[in-house]
């Protein structure tokens, strides 16, 4: 994946894909040992580009919430593809800057995790992650996801300053999110864009629910009983998610 040319940051801002090694990350991060287990599902992470002021002349961010210098792009080449949104977990963690998580896996998909940070309200000087948005890993060639890639190019984001452009990022990160279930990029008018939002946080919670139902549901432990009762809950489930999937066509389209 050519990430250099799918995002266009500018040349000034390119690290050359530097190593980063796992040792640092360990260390860095504080990692229990389950989370090193999880560096495990990588064979690469690698510093692809570090924008801000200096090289991309977009206005760092200091406020009683935010303190944000830089954001970094990392390229992480993963052994296979089960385990994306895990390791997307820990590397966040590990970088005090807001991070864009660049995925790649053998087969030739793709994936993207953004993060944004804000300052802890617990330590003084420390940083924690204040939301993550991610896409799974896709097929950079369909038609939804390239509208999802193009809207992300460096020249698309608002550069105002760095929160607003990290902002836009997770926001459309989000979007692409749903992808899976509409099988659109969703776009609509400015003014739908708070509706929108609502509605991509309600899929997310009704997926998140299938998931649990569905764990549940094929849980060898779970009685015949049980299984009939989660069986219910799940097309329930399932019909909601459906709705909300059909609101989110009728506003991108109206």
């Amino acid at each position: 994946m050519d990430w250099a040319q799918t995002f266009g940051l500018p040349a000034a801002t390119l690290s050359g894909d530097k190593l980063v090694p796992k040792t640092m990350v360990v260390r860095q991060g504080g990692l229990t040992a389950a989370e090193q287990k999880l560096l495990k599902q990588f064979s690469r992470l690698r510093l692809h580009a570090t924008v801000g002021k200096q090289n991309a002349r977009i206005a760092t961010v200091q406020t009683a919430d935010h303190d944000i210098a830089s954001v970094i792009y990392l390229r992480c080449e993963l052994v296979r593809d089960g385990t994306f949104r895990e390791v997307a977990g820990v590397l966040h963690k590990v970088f005090p800057n807001p991070v864009v998580l660049l995925f790649e896996e053998p087969g030739g998909k793709a994936g993207v995790s953004v993060s944004l940070k804000r300052k802890s309200l617990a330590e003084k000087g420390a940083v924690v992650v204040e939301r993550t948005d991610s896409v799974r890993l896709f097929n950079p060639t369909e038609a939804a996801y390239a509208d999802y890639l193009a809207d992300i190019q460096h020249a698309a984001l608002p550069q105002a300053d760095l929160l607003t452009y990290v902002t836009a990022l997770c926001d459309r990160t989000a979007k692409a999110a749903a992808i899976s279930a509409i099988g659109m990029y969703p776009r609509c008018k400015d003014e739908d864009t708070p509706q929108l939002m609502a509605l991509l946080s309600h899929l997310r919670e009704a997926e998140g629910k299938i998931s649990v139902l569905r764990s549940r549901y094929r849980d060898k432990e779970t009685t015949l009983a049980e299984s009939s009762r989660l069986r219910i809950e799940l097309q329930k489930a399932e019909r909601m998610r459906d709705g909300i999937a059909s609101e989110i066509k009728e506003l991108c389209h109206g």
